[in-house]
């Protein structure tokens, strides 16, 4: 029951961030994204850092590759600095893009067990824990990249970050 209620609230959630993002994109789904899932998931899955992954991070100052980038004029990043900052985006961009497409191919599975009526607890148990350890691999790549990135950046360039971040 807890895990349900958690998976409930989780694309509560996600459905929130998303629709915060790029919705532009909400007709051109329905000819690529599955029956099973609505626009908000599958754009959770397909999309880089939805904002309750990274919340924790945030709150406590561990900046957001993306927006390090792009207040980099403000917190004065050298040429360094934002060169392992994109390099740790585009491994976050990376992960996160893996990590959805495997969890879209494990719903993908769950929903044809239900659709051809072959569902049992064994198979329930197996795909449900199965999306839930991807999922917790999703959250991991988002979180690794604020870690990563709270180390590149000085003390004084992380106090700018979070008076920037705190004004936008």
């Amino acid at each position: 029951m807890k895990k349900t209620a958690l998976f409930t609230l989780l694309f509560c959630v996600l459905g929130f961030s998303v629709l915060q993002a790029n919705t532009y994109q909400t007709d051109s789904l329905k000819s690529i994204k599955p029956t099973y899932l609505s626009n908000e998931q599958y754009l959770a899955y397909t999309k880089a850092n939805p904002l309750e992954l990274v919340l924790v991070a945030e709150i406590n100052n561990y900046p957001s590759p993306q927006k390090a980038l792009q207040y980099a004029q403000q917190l004065n990043l050298n040429a360094a600095q934002k060169s392992q900052i994109t390099q740790i985006l585009n491994e976050m961009a990376r992960k996160a893009k893996e990590m959805g497409s495997f969890i879209l191919a494990q719903e993908s599975k769950l929903n044809t067990l239900f659709k051809e009526q072959k569902i049992n607890d064994g198979s329930l148990i197996f795909y449900t824990n199965k999306i839930g350890a991807l999922q917790g691999e999703l959250r991991n790549a988002y979180l690794k990249a604020h870690i990563a990135t709270k180390k590149v950046l000085s003390a004084t360039q992380l106090q700018k970050y979070k008076q920037l971040v705190v004004v936008n």
